[in-house]
């Protein structure tokens, strides 16, 4: 679908339907949460299905994370079949039909949301869903059916005619990488600038391995992240992904010792358990002969994505070098993301504590282990800036480059949940859309609104607004 030039854009993104279905997901306070979030966004949702500007329809624009496959966790029916004895031990996994039943899952969860995304449609407006780091199974074609076969029968009913049905999903486009508007704007969900949730080739998210019944299948090649998601916090209710997100070595340490002895065991396991799986996926990643199919597709969907959006190729291959490599290809980067280094680290600290204060004398003997395990607090919490380094820092980097390349006043992330603005040298402007979903009311339901210009030689507006008490307000920090 070309992007129709007639619309005014709104931008959202990092919605993360369907957090809540994992254990601990569904705690009375999120809870509360969640029943606000459906309802300010059913109410975004009908505002502007009901308003236009200037009498043009509307392209909303998900940038992103609309979905969190990744959070979500379902065990497999015992009744039925073909399921992976994974998938029974830690749920349905990131393949196709994992995904699909997981999508179906959160239309359940989130019907309301859905149903009104729907009367948007039928309104003559339009859908642009921009895949991200939680919801890349939209990769997966048969997943972006299941979601427009919902939308379709949602909207028109299931016994609605061909020709009524095709018209309505005419309005519903996925985008892979980013969306791009020619002199106006460019929108990408940002993950590729941050090695933690970055894919290696973004056009081709999947691996192929060899399946226990002969033959070949794919599957998501997994950032670190969805190694974590799936093999630690979802085994731990009591783990908070968010909360973690900020966490050092000591913080682990101190949250590991609350547990207890058995819940501190419990523990250890899954996070081995993670350790042992993200090790094999950077074994996976590195085959060359895969590395080579993946490279080849990738750059093929590229050379298609150039001729759609009508950019030439080399500034596409010169925006996809922008990205961070991911630390599953990294193997040094890898151990330091799983605290490998910070395990190494203190346990050499302890030795040499050890040793001095058994072969030293005196005061000495108190003041060598002190000294030696505050030589090891001083380069943990060095490491640990290092490691901690803010998302949105990370993703300023790209937005000047990017902007250098396309034609597009506007550059448009999501991904940090930081909702911001910041002018480019070239007199574009940087836009973070932030998240709608975030538990800080005060920075919650943040959007762009971009407007087309109204009269010749006017100029094409954008304002990052906020939701706020039935109405769009622009947005203050």
């Amino acid at each position: 679908m070309r992007p129709d030039s007639n619309r005014n854009i709104l931008v959202i993104s990092d919605l993360h339907l369907g957090e809540d279905l994992r254990p601990g997901g569904a705690g009375v306070s999120y809870l509360r949460h969640l029943v606000k979030l459906e309802r300010e966004l059913e109410n975004f949702l009908a505002y502007h299905t009901q308003t236009r500007l200037n009498e043009r329809p509307w392209t909303l624009v998900v940038n992103g994370d609309m979905v969190d496959f990744m959070s979500v966790m379902i065990l497999p029916d015992e009744n039925e079949s073909g399921h992976e004895a994974e998938d029974k031990l830690y749920g349905l996994g990131f393949g196709e039909r994992q995904s699909q039943k997981k999508l179906e899952k959160v239309i359940v969860r989130h019907q309301g949301v859905f149903g009104k995304l729907a009367e948007f449609l039928s309104a003559g407006n339009e859908l642009v869903i921009v895949v991200g780091n939680h919801d890349f199974e939209f990769h997966y074609e048969s997943v972006q059916r299941t979601l427009v076969e919902w939308l379709c029968g949602l909207a028109v009913g299931a016994g609605a005619a061909d020709d009524a049905r095709a018209e309505f999903a005419s309005r519903i486009q996925f985008c892979p990488w980013f969306y791009y508007r020619e002199n106006l704007v460019y929108i990408e969900h940002g993950h590729q600038y941050d090695e933690y949730c970055s894919f290696d080739y973004l056009l081709h998210p999947v691996a192929e391995e060899q399946g226990k019944r002969g033959g070949k299948k794919s599957r998501v090649a997994l950032s670190v992240a969805h190694a974590g998601m799936r093999y630690f916090a979802n085994q731990l209710p009591e783990y908070d992904p968010h909360t973690a997100e900020t966490w050092g070595f000591l913080n682990y340490m101190i949250w590991a010792w609350a547990q207890g002895l058995k819940g501190a065991i419990r523990l250890c396991y899954f996070y081995g358990l993670f350790v042992w799986r993200a090790v094999e996926l950077w074994y996976a990643l590195i085959d060359r002969k895969m590395e080579t199919e993946r490279r080849a597709v990738h750059h093929e969907r590229l050379r298609a994505l150039s001729a759609h959006w009508e950019i030439a190729e080399e500034k596409l291959v010169a925006i996809d070098a922008l990205r961070r490599q991911p630390v599953t290809k990294r193997i040094v980067k890898l151990l330091a993301a799983l605290f490998i280094d910070r395990v190494l680290l203190g346990a050499t600290a302890l030795a040499i504590a050890s040793v001095l204060g058994a072969r030293l004398h005196g005061w000495w003997r108190l003041v060598g282990p002190l000294a030696t395990l505050l030589v090891f607090g001083v380069i943990n919490e060095f490491l640990n800036r290092m490691r901690l380094e803010n998302s949105s820092d990370k993703l300023r980097m790209a937005p000047q480059a990017i902007e250098r390349l396309v034609r597009a006043p506007f550059i448009v992330f999501g991904h940090s949940h930081a909702p911001e603005s910041l002018a480019l040298e070239g007199g574009g402007t940087y836009f973070n859309t932030g998240t709608w979903a975030s538990d800080d009311i005060s920075h919650a339901f943040t959007h762009l609104l971009v407007t087309l210009k109204t009269e010749a030689g006017g100029l094409p507006k954008a304002e990052l607004r906020q939701w706020r008490n039935g109405s769009p307000i622009t947005f203050k920090r």
